[in-house]
């Protein structure tokens, strides 16, 4: 009945509705909220396209980015991208957020190699020693842990005005938002 209804919401709401394999797909991630690989997957599988695998990370590859910064990742965000990969969203997650969220326009998840050149790139301009970014939005805004405690809490960091903001508790958490909500209408 809940995938009949999302299909319904979305078909009245305009919006391009999803395959009943996307909807369940984040709907077994519900079901295993402390499994954060599985909410990556189902994430790469509702927003990324079918023919873009997720980018495979070497855990020596990330093994070095955390040398080059002096930063141990979380363990949960290590063990979801080693064991999924990076997914690559498509322009339907913008569009999705756009209808109904102020969740960031999660623009890509970057290899530990642009970690490291981000970090490299922006702390001259202001991004803040106490961050490691992860992912960027759309307009080039970063999300990142924080290197203190050892928390994996998800901040964004707007580079216009140099503002670091809370976005959700943990990495499992923002992968749930971007998925769960979003799914029933997009």
């Amino acid at each position: 009945m809940h995938v009949f209804l999302s299909l319904v919401s979305a078909i009245l709401l305009g919006a391009t509705s999803p395959s009943p394999v996307q909807i369940s797909t984040c709907e077994v991630a519900m079901a295993a909220k402390t499994n954060t690989a599985t909410w990556l997957n189902a994430f790469n599988k509702r927003w990324a396209h079918e023919d873009s695998p997720p980018i495979e990370v070497q855990p020596a590859d990330l093994e070095q980015a955390e040398k080059d910064l002096n930063y141990t990742f979380p363990a949960y965000y290590r063990g979801a991208v080693l064991a999924v990969g990076l997914p690559r969203p498509t322009i339907d997650l913008w569009d999705a957020i756009d209808k109904q969220s102020d969740l960031p326009h999660l623009g890509d998840f970057l290899t530990p190699i642009e970690i490291v050149e981000s970090v490299q790139g922006w702390t001259p301009s202001g991004y803040p020693a106490d961050l490691v970014p992860f992912a960027s939005d759309s307009g080039g805004n970063l999300l990142s842990f924080r290197r203190s405690g050892f928390s994996d809490a998800v901040y964004l960091w707007d580079h216009d005005f140099g503002t670091v903001q809370q976005i959700a508790p943990c990495f499992a958490d923002l992968l749930e938002a971007y998925c769960s909500p979003l799914s029933e209408t997009a």
